[in-house]
């Protein structure tokens, strides 16, 4: 059993054995920060096995607990590397350093923080959801030895509610995925062409809206819910371009030059706008929505998005960037943005998002869109280039590999799903296998000798082509488990066929918790 935990752990030692949980199984601490923790997990364990364990306070010389939770540090986790680059917490990054001891008649769980604690118990659950039971009252788990702590400090998701709204429920469902695979990161595409979701920059007329958004106290709870399973949500307010909502609910914005039309792909007509730095209520606004931001989200980043200023001149651009980071500093808050903000110049606190790598297109794409797709990859490389010259952390999501709306490419074990698969994900790309898509290396993402600069992992899925919450769950699973292997995991231990029989059993996580995926016919799937 010991193949069944993504991401694979750095250490897991079968001892022979098994440890059998039944109900009346008692988990015990000490530390009250861990309560949430411990009763969350025994919810899970009831919800997924149907057994109920009972978490109990215990001090120092009480009887001995069936599974026991404690904060320390120690020689044992003192071998375990510290991660790389830059944490969501800020300058106060998590330890999330954490052993599991099972043997025949215990289990202990051993963290420096809470945070580790919460992920040794994500692998627990992992090991009893997925482990075959042949009792209805009792589950057993292999008696093993795991130390685990993560590759990089970063790892996430960016979710594309401006194009899709996903209900409070449905992003929560989100979240527990992110916990579930130890990833801490959910970036909240929360503005676009499309719409405008937060519910600040708003004018009196435009503070009801047929467009769906949230409302300060909807984010804020998921904001909370978040903190709560050791997630960070990382708001993006997406500004210069991609700012047509924005416009048409703020008219005094428009400049009359600022709205434009483009062909991206050839034949496939879009508008845009972006918003205008020499005009005097532009900053004004901004800087409104950037503090209503700050307000909601209490995390120390705000993404600015930065991407794709289709039509504006590179000096205005330039000027629109540097003075948002610094309205965004001016607030204590830390400004992550696109690669193409890189244009702006970069300073030492600067982080850039990497995400425009090259990628296959169809074989019918006209040479007009490989053109454009080259002249873009060419002002990509010299992104990396700046960032590289400046010494400024950046976050890996390059589209080739992180993009999880790229079309699957294998047949489904489930003729039923040929419908689903055929409508969604993106056509402009060429559809990748789940193996090509997990075929790629963190530290190779910007270049030979650049690994030092990668800060961290990120996933993104935009919902061009996605109507409801299955449509998602569809194109996240399975390669959202991937991508956490990519970004927890020692590359010794992801190759693919040993993360394709791990998948194997996770099919029956993800339908215990009512999850629509892609059945890859690569998988055996359990």
């Amino acid at each position: 059993m010991s193949n069944v935990v993504i991401p694979a752990p750095a250490q897991f030692d079968h001892n022979g054995g098994e440890f059998a949980f039944r109900s009346g199984t008692t988990i015990a601490y000490i530390n009250i920060d861990l309560a949430p923790i411990v009763e969350r997990f025994c919810l899970e364990v009831t919800r997924r096995t149907g057994l109920r364990v009972l978490p109990m306070t215990s001090s120092p010389g009480s009887n001995e607990p069936s599974i026991r939770v404690e904060l320390a540090t120690g020689d044992e986790l003192g071998v375990l590397p510290a991660p790389r680059g830059v944490s969501p917490m800020g300058d106060r990054p998590s330890d999330e350093r954490h052993s599991l001891v099972i043997d025949e008649h215990r289990v202990v769980v051993r963290a420096a923080e809470p945070v580790g604690v919460a992920l040794g118990l994500s692998t627990l659950i992992q090991l009893l959801a997925t482990t075959p039971s042949t009792s209805a009252s009792e589950v057993s788990v292999p008696a093993s030895r795991i130390l685990d702590a993560p590759r990089y400090a970063w790892r996430g998701l960016s979710l594309d509610l401006a194009r899709t709204f996903f209900t409070l429920d449905e992003v929560r469902r989100v979240i527990d995925l992110l916990a579930l695979y130890k990833l801490n990161v959910l970036h909240l595409h929360l503005t676009d062409d499309q719409s405008w979701r937060l519910p600040v920059g708003r004018s009196a007329e435009n503070s009801k809206s047929d467009v769906t958004f949230y409302s300060a106290e909807d984010l804020r709870g998921l904001a909370a819910y978040a903190e709560g399973r050791f997630v960070t949500i990382v708001p993006e307010v997406d500004t210069p371009g991609h700012a047509s909502a924005f416009v048409r609910m703020r008219p005094e914005l428009n400049t009359g030059r600022n709205f434009v039309e483009f062909e991206f792909p050839p034949g496939h007509t879009h508008h845009t706008a972006w918003l205008d730095p020499e005009l005097p209520a532009t900053f004004e606004v901004v800087e409104e929505v950037l503090a209503g931001v700050a307000a909601i989200f209490r995390g120390p980043y705000i993404h600015i998005g930065g991407d794709e200023p289709r039509g504006m001149p590179h000096d205005l651009y330039s000027s629109y960037v540097q003075r948002v980071r610094g309205l965004v500093r001016s607030i204590d808050k830390r400004p992550l943005g696109w690669q193409e903000s890189a244009r702006a110049g970069l300073g030492p606190d600067d982080v850039i998002q990497y995400w425009l790598s090259d990628i296959a297109l169809p074989a019918s794409s006209p040479p007009e869109l490989r053109a454009q797709m080259d002249a873009g990859l060419a002002m990509s490389r010299r992104d990396v280039e700046t960032a590289v010259a400046s010494s400024v952390p950046v976050i890996v999501s390059p589209l080739s590999h992180c993009y999880l709306d790229v079309p699957y490419a294998e047949p489904s074990a489930d003729p039923g799903q040929a419908e689903r698969q055929s409508r969604i994900g993106l056509r402009l790309y060429s559809p990748k296998t789940v193996a090509e898509s997990f075929n790629w290396e963190p530290t190779e993402a910007l270049g030979p000798g650049r690994a030092a600069h990668v800060a961290g992992v990120e996933a993104a899925i935009w919902a061009e082509t996605i109507s409801n919450f299955d449509d998602l769950s569809f194109l996240l699973l399975p390669r959202l488990a991937g991508v956490a292997q990519k970004a927890w995991s020692d590359p010794r231990v992801a190759t693919w066929t040993d993360h394709r029989d791990r998948l194997a059993r996770h099919g029956q996580l993800w339908a215990q918790d009512g999850l629509t995926y892609f059945r890859t016919s690569t998988v055996d799937w359990l």
